[in-house]
């Protein structure tokens, strides 16, 4: 690490001593934004004031940053266009004393008065860059009243399994920040978070297949970056959102934001409640052979949820002069549920004739709770971009499920055979993140940028599983199903990021270092796993202009998937007495080699060609015991995944009042492994998916949105999953003189969403169908109060981010 700290060092001395060798040559660079601080795509042109000669003329990056260098000393004018916003002018002098000038030029939106009603450009709801994709949810109608979950699933590329896990172009291992900082949570806690957070409060959602150092190590598949709305504007300021919806059963959602800015502080918060009712249904036919014959299984089950979800934030930004904030921020949620599950199993010589029965009956209770502490400083050194900031976190999360199942036996003819079984599981939970972290920012020239950074994180897990048979009319407990289980881990990490720009071209190196210590303590089983190990994550980044409108890419990144905490907890957890999952306390992390090239036509059209492969790849799978006649949830390491992927993005208008965003994703897996259920796995798969999403204006204040996406069959580890499909729609009021704006939404109109999986193992035959509730009526209201007065915010970043997503 220190010789490629040296090496950089090295590098940027030599392109400071060149530069300064050579003739002094003039600099003009800057950013353009709108009125409401976001950047913009324009054109900007060059000119002389003497004698108004144009020089040149170039097209401003997706942040909105343009650049003229060798230029003589002399005063000159910038003259910036951009559909739907005023022209702007801004004038500048090089001379001998000033050969470097740097400026954030602000350009208004054109609003038309067509009888008090308001025209202003919008961004759309798909964009499409070199190194990312983006989905603007603010503008997104079909995400009405959704929470960030469900939204999550209408991206293109991504999708979302019934149980809240998230896979990006058919792959597993995604690392879900919030403002730009991971969640250290694991798959079945970030659902609960995500399910937590109100579609009303995310601004966009960026997707990152090949992130740089910059960013944790962790997200074999990529980044996906979830930021929420922050209010921009002097005075004091909010906005009031409500809404309710219907499926099989009601739900409702109501959050209130508040902002008061003045020159030296900005004080927010905002408070967010959603309550929802849904039924589930899942069945299963599985044939079990022993040897000598064959048992037919048929389980049927629904399950009535009930959640009250309840989310807040506050936070103070204070500024202590121009260069200098320091923050301060809490955040948290806290959120009940109940649960009802009743299931019917048949049992029999064929799936026609039941020798035997079980009837289960689950009522469930489980509450969540988190809190979240972060203080954080930043410093604007100087004009040229050096820049110095600090994070540090304390987060606690709590969770409690308390399951009872009754178990009731009856013959064929419906007599009983045996006394009911009656058992309970109770699961608190607790997970512990502490975090630091320190980045610095140096432009060692206009064109050249180092990036430096350390991060220390301490996460600790202690989950009690509690297992109790109802007997002799008493709750008694069983030791050989209990267990505690105690984690802790420690990453720390340090990056080194190198960019350098010429003319055409731009490279990005970099490398980070991650030492993690860990152990993993079973009391009960007393089973202790401890390890220790180094990791370096090198990636590039090089992109080639073309012209003005074309761009190829190519990049590459290594990366890490550790275990979430509850893949290596040993907990068993019941379904039912057939079906149950459990943890592996032996997992090893999977390690990602990614290389992608990309082309992108003008920010819209983008091809993009992906390989990456996978050691020991961390995987779900259902496998049998024949010999028990039941059917298990596990996490194994299988040896190697290879992947190959093609996305082509396109947008393109249809008409004046219609637009459309189109992206077609095919990938082809590999999936290897010696030795899986004792026999060899090896299973290859194409599989392709659309997504397709439509925006109508239909009067300068109605405008109406349609998405429909389509994923063919595909293998998921040992699942063999069939094709399905979906369409939403969308409509939006809006009442520019009250500030209000109402919103309609259908979700899956022909409620056709479902899993229906297979086994893609060879000893195992059953099918699955899993159906939620799925086509949802929402109707959302929305009122902006207060000054609208705009000033640019700060958008604060927090250092626990990562780990959170690990947390189950």
């Amino acid at each position: 690490m220190k010789s490629i700290l040296t090496l950089f060092v090295y590098i940027s001395l030599f392109h400071i001593s060149t530069a300064w060798a050579q003739n002094k040559a003039g600099i003009i660079s800057g950013t353009i934004l709108n009125d409401l601080q976001n950047p913009v795509a324009a054109s900007v042109k060059l000119s002389t004031i003497n004698d108004s000669s144009f020089l040149k003329i170039t097209l401003t990056d997706e942040y909105g940053k343009f650049h003229f260098d060798e230029l003589k000393s002399g005063q000159y004018t910038l003259q910036i266009t951009s559909l739907g916003y005023r022209p702007a002018e801004a004038k500048f002098q090089i001379s001998d004393s000033i050969q470097h000038v740097v400026r954030n030029i602000i350009i208004q939106t054109i609003h038309n008065d067509l009888g008090s009603v308001t025209i202003a450009r919008k961004k759309p709801v798909i964009e499409r860059f070199n190194d990312r994709t983006v989905m603007n949810v603010e503008n997104s109608l079909v995400s009405t009243g959704s929470n960030a979950l469900e939204i999550l699933a209408k991206m293109p590329g991504v999708s979302v399994n019934q149980e809240g896990t998230i896979s990006v172009r058919g792959k597993s291992g995604v690392n879900v920040l919030i403002n730009g900082k991971s969640t250290f949570l694991s798959s079945e806690q970030l659902a609960t978070l995500l399910k937590s957070l109100n579609g009303n409060e995310i601004k966009a959602i960026s997707l990152i297949t090949n992130p740089s150092s910059k960013y944790d190590a962790a997200g074999s598949a990529g980044i996906i970056d979830i930021r929420l709305k922050k209010n921009a504007s002097f005075g004091t300021n909010g906005n009031l959102d409500g809404g309710f919806g219907y499926g099989k059963q009601a739900k409702s959602n109501i959050g209130i934001s508040l902002n008061h800015r003045n020159k030296n502080v900005n004080i927010f918060g905002s408070l967010n409640n959603n309550n929802n009712k849904a039924p589930e249904n899942l069945e299963i036919e599985r044939i079990v052979n022993d040897g000598i014959s064959n048992t037919f299984f048929q389980q049927f089950s629904t399950q009535n949820q009930s959640t009250h979800n309840n989310s807040y934030k506050a936070g103070i930004d204070y500024f202590l002069n121009d260069k200098n904030t320091i923050g301060m921020l809490t955040s948290g949620y806290f959120n009940n549920g109940h649960d009802h599950s009743d299931g019917l199993t048949n049992i029999g010589s064929s799936f026609t004739k039941a020798d035997s029965s079980i009837i289960a009956e689950s009522p469930s209770a489980n509450k969540y709770r988190n809190q979240a502490y972060n203080l954080n400083y930043k410093s604007v050194i100087d004009t040229l971009g050096q820049e110095l900031s600090a994070d540090v976190d304390y987060a606690h999360y709590r969770s409690e499920e308390n399951t009872v199942y009754n178990n009731y036996f009856s013959t064929g003819n419906g007599s009983s055979y045996r006394a009911p079984l009656t058992f309970r599981n109770s699961t608190p939970s607790s997970v512990k993140i502490k975090a630091a972290k320190l980045d610095y920012s140096l432009p060692l020239t206009p064109k050249t940028k180092l990036d430096l950074g350390l991060k220390t994180s301490w996460v600790s897990t202690d989950n009690d599983f509690k297992f109790e048979n109802f007997a002799d009319s008493r709750w008694q407990n069983d030791p050989t199903r209990s267990n505690r289980f105690i984690y802790k881990e420690n990453i720390n990490a340090a990056y080194a990021n190198f960019k350098q720009e010429f003319k055409s071209t731009g490279i990005e190196i970099g490398l980070r270092a991650e030492q993690t210590n860990s152990e993993g303590n079973s009391i009960s089983e007393q089973k202790i796993v401890k390890r220790s190990y180094l990791n370096f994550f090198p990636n590039l980044i090089v992109s080639q202009k073309l012209s003005a409108l074309h761009t190829i890419g190519f990049s590459y990144s290594r990366r890490i998937d550790r275990p979430d905490y509850k893949s290596l907890n040993p907990f068993v957890y019941f379904v039912d007495l057939y079906t149950f999952a459990q943890g592996n306390p032996f997992l090893n992390p999977q390690y990602t080699h990614a290389f992608e090239l990309s082309y992108n036509h003008n920010k819209t059209l983008n091809i993009t060609l992906g390989y990456s492969h996978t050691d020991n790849l961390i995987l779900d799978v259902f496998l049998p015991d024949n010999e028990e006649k039941t059917l298990y949830q596990t996490v194994q390491n299988l040896d190697e995944r290879s992947s190959y992927n093609l996305t082509i993005g396109y947008p393109t208008t249809i008409s004046k009042f219609w637009t459309m965003d189109n992206t077609v994703t095919s990938n082809y897996n590999l999936t290897r492994s010696a030795s899986l259920a004792g026999l060899a796995y090896d299973r290859k798969k194409v599989t392709f998916s659309i997504n397709s999403n439509q925006n109508f204006i239909i009067t300068p204040t109605l405008s109406a949105e349609i998405s429909a996406d389509f994923i063919s069959a595909q293998i998921y580890g040992t699942y063999a999953i069939k094709p399905y499909y979906g369409i939403d729609f969308g409509i939006k009021k809006t009442f520019p003189d009250t500030r209000l704006n109402l919103k309609f939404a259908l979700n899956d109109v022909l409620n056709s969403r479902k899993a229906n999986i297979s086994s893609a193992l060879s000893n195992l035959n059953y099918n699955l169908i899993q159906k939620q509730e799925t086509r949802i009526f929402r109707i959302s209201l929305g009122y902006a109060f207060g000054s609208s007065a705009i000033k640019a915010t700060r958008n604060r970043n927090t250092s626990v981010t990562d780990e959170e997503n690990r947390i189950k």
